[in-house]
């Protein structure tokens, strides 16, 4: 796992913790960490810039470009890409002076990729607003010291942990409410409570699909994702933020307008994203319309409902599968991805609502014009799902002079944490303990040799501690055993 120092900085009021001894205390409070990589380390001196004059360079794909920057004045370069023409707004980077093909370059106009912003680098970046980016850090925590930690697969998680180190205030990034009273486009049927105990989804309409603004990119670059559009970036940042994976289906390839979460059937394959196609069995569960499976649930998502340039309609899904069926699954189709490592942790079914809501946000950003259609679908057990405290809140332990009625497996019986309690509270147990903890019909067997058992042993001449009138009697009716001493002085 890679957690952006940049992103915790925004999630946690007030961090000023230099990048190495903040990963030194993460080591030491919760979770081993490998190392801290600069990231973007080009941006602390780049900037913005506009081509004001191109000129060809005789028969080379190079060409002379004089940029005006807004912190270096006037500046002469040799660009070779092919989107380089007057206007146009990019980012210039002062690498020193070099001479290439008889001109004097003073400097580069860089690409996203050596920027550090993205992988592409077709041709240098194009600015549509401010730059507005700064090297950042990357923390690298060893997987192994999350597995217990579903929640520290998230930079709001691991905020959390550096909040209480440090004893400053953490933030929550999700702002926004979903709206209740309309009904979702869509219907959404769960077959099996127990493999998804909660499936939520959203439709929106008037969706432009197209890169992603350079700060999404450069986040998801930092952190080891690949950036791919607005759309489908939205679900990884909200994955990377809350540890809440999501998939979005394209609305216009579903049919029936329903989505189904079964098991697959006999005999059923899908094609992955991948580009791969799998063989499935009932073992599996798949998120369906009423024409087949469209993702394999936890893991991949479909070819045939994925988003492309031309989705109009999409399905914002943020589901809660059972872990041990999503790592059943990605272990026989030896299929790892980000979503089915955080799934196979058991992530908070509170967390499907928290990631539409930080969704709605994000795509209403990075997608004008995009409109909601209806509202909520959120399928869940019969039971009401409470928030996260008030989940803490019913799972506590009991405390003083209450009861719980929970099963204790450390026991035999339902008895023993009211016998705990009691104690706790200092009332007297009305019954003995030997009762209280096994059965009824080893009560009277137990009770008997309990009246039997002699005093622990004593030094000789030590006088034995006198507890109760009802010891004595027990004592004084004692009759030992064929071999051993014949009078009690004796073994006092």
């Amino acid at each position: 796992m890679k957690f952006s120092y940049n992103w915790l900085r925004e999630l946690v009021e007030g961090l000023d913790t230099p990048p190495q001894e903040l990963m030194l205390l993460i080591t030491l409070k919760t979770a081993e960490c490998e190392g801290v990589e600069e990231v973007g380390a080009m941006l602390d001196s780049a900037s913005e810039a506009v081509v004001v004059g191109v000129d060809a360079m005789g028969s080379s794909h190079n060409r002379r470009a004089v940029v005006e920057t807004t912190r270096y004045g006037k500046k002469t370069v040799v660009c070779g890409a092919s989107n380089c023409r007057v206007g146009l707004r990019t980012i210039y980077v002062p690498i020193g002076t070099k001479t290439i093909e008889g001109v004097e370059s003073e400097g580069m106009l860089a690409s996203a990729a050596e920027l550090g912003i993205s992988g592409d680098h077709s041709g240098i970046v194009e600015l549509n607003g401010a730059l507005g980016l700064a090297p950042d850090y990357v923390i690298e925590v060893d997987n192994k010291s999350l597995t217990h930690r579903p929640d520290l697969w998230g930079h709001h998680g691991m905020a959390r942990e550096v909040a209480a180190i440090l004893g400053k205030k953490l933030k929550d990034p999700v702002k926004g409410k979903l709206p209740q009273a309309e009904a979702c486009a869509t219907r959404i049927t769960i077959e099996d409570y127990s493999l998804c105990p909660r499936y939520s989804a959203l439709v929106f309409e008037n969706v432009t699909v197209g890169p992603s603004p350079l700060w999404l990119q450069y986040r998801l670059e930092a952190i080891g994702l690949n950036p791919i559009n607005n759309i489908v970036d939205v679900t990884n940042f909200v994955m990377a933020e809350i540890a809440q994976p999501m998939h979005a289906f394209d609305a216009d390839k579903l049919h029936g307008g329903e989505i189904i979460v079964r098991s697959a059937r006999p005999g059923e394959r899908i094609a992955a994203l991948n580009g791969e196609t799998y063989d499935l069995d009932p073992s599996n569960l798949v998120i369906a319309d009423p024409h087949g499976p469209i993702a394999l649930a936890g893991v991949i998502g479909g070819a045939e409902s994925a988003i492309s340039d031309a989705t109009a309609r999409i399905v914002f899904e943020s589901a809660n599968f059972n872990a041990s069926s999503i790592r059943k699954t990605s272990s026989r189709l030896k299929l790892r991805t980000d979503a089915s490592m955080r799934f196979e942790k058991a992530q908070d079914p509170a967390n499907t609502v928290r990631g539409l809501a930080r969704a709605l946000e994000l795509l209403q950003e990075v997608s004008p014009g995009i409109r909601l259609v209806g509202g909520l679908g959120d399928a869940h057990r019969p039971r009401s799902i409470g928030s996260i405290a008030n989940w803490a809140a019913q799972s506590r332990r009991p405390k003083s002079g209450e009861f719980s009625s929970h099963w204790n497996f450390r026991s035999r019986t339902r008895e023993r944490e009211p016998f705990r309690s009691r104690l706790r509270a200092g009332a007297r147990p009305k019954t003995s303990r030997s009762r209280t903890i096994w059965s009824r019909k080893s009560a009277a067997w137990w009770a008997t040799i309990r009246s039997r058992r002699l005093p622990r042993w004593r030094p000789p001449g030590s006088r034995p501690r006198i507890r109760s009138w009802r010891f004595i009697i027990v004592f004084a009716k004692w009759r030992p055993r064929r071999g051993s001493p014949r009078s009690i002085t004796t073994r006092s």
